[in-house]
């Protein structure tokens, strides 16, 4: 994932479609929300909430974990923040951590077609979720520089396309995370060993009590470095912010 792969997608104003189903659970939150919060897309209607990191965020941030093990491509792993659920594809598994909450540094580039409404001003609040993708097969598995990018969407998010972030890396430093999961210069294929891991992170829009759609995507490389689409696994589950 890069950290302007959502940016650049809210260069198109975004326009309204119906509201996103929920698709099967496959991990589970390990909190539950008692009912959904009416849709709403702008930044503007979340929720307030403090600027200021979990006091979790600085236990462990930037460490690898001892229930992990990094591959040695990966940057260091952390656990820290509250584990929201997981999900689990045929060869794969994401732990999902809510690390942290903060304010967008900047105006997002995603725009409300009928309103004109920018979706993510600046000062909104935003809130980081950092995967940790584990390889759970008995066979290394070649990823491409796309890894493994799990992606959150609001359930009743009723814009297409993903939602806003905030584009800067700042924040990304500041909480320890990062939302590229490899170190400088390392270079493809990124072999997941059994049993190894990485993590990579993204932030968005947050509102405290939202239902979350997490989605994640393994497309492995071919010997010839070629995606092999004939491999692809895709897994999901729904997880409730805190």
């Amino acid at each position: 994932m890069k950290i302007t792969s959502l940016a650049a997608a809210g260069m198109l104003a975004l326009s309204a479609c119906g509201t996103t189903t929920a698709g099967s659970t496959t991990g589970g939150s390990e909190s539950s929300s008692s009912s959904s919060p009416s849709a709403s897309a702008s930044a503007s209607t979340s929720t307030s909430t403090s600027a200021s990191p979990s006091a979790a965020t600085s236990q462990g941030a930037g460490t690898s974990s001892g229930a992990y093990t990094a591959a040695a491509w990966a940057l260091p792993i952390s656990d820290a923040g509250d584990k929201l659920g997981n999900l689990k594809g045929d060869s794969f598994s994401v732990d999902i951590y809510q690390v942290a909450t903060d304010v967008a540094s900047k105006d997002s580039m995603f725009v409300d077609k009928e309103t004109k409404e920018n979706l993510l001003k600046k000062g909104a609040p935003v809130v980081y979720l950092n995967y940790v993708v584990t390889n759970t097969s008995s066979a290394d598995i070649p990823l491409s520089h796309s890894l493994v990018t799990p992606s959150a969407k609001y359930t009743d998010w009723k814009y297409l396309g993903g939602m806003p972030s905030d584009s800067s890396s700042d924040g990304y430093k500041k909480h320890g995370l990062s939302s590229s999961g490899t170190k400088l210069k390392e270079k493809a294929p990124f072999v997941l060993k059994p049993g190894e891991s990485f993590n990579i992170a993204e932030n968005f829009a947050y509102t405290a009590g939202k239902e979350t759609e997490i989605k994640a995507t393994l497309t492995p490389q071919d010997a010839a470095g070629d995606l092999d689409h004939d491999k692809k696994e895709t897994a999901d589950t729904t997880v409730t912010l805190k």
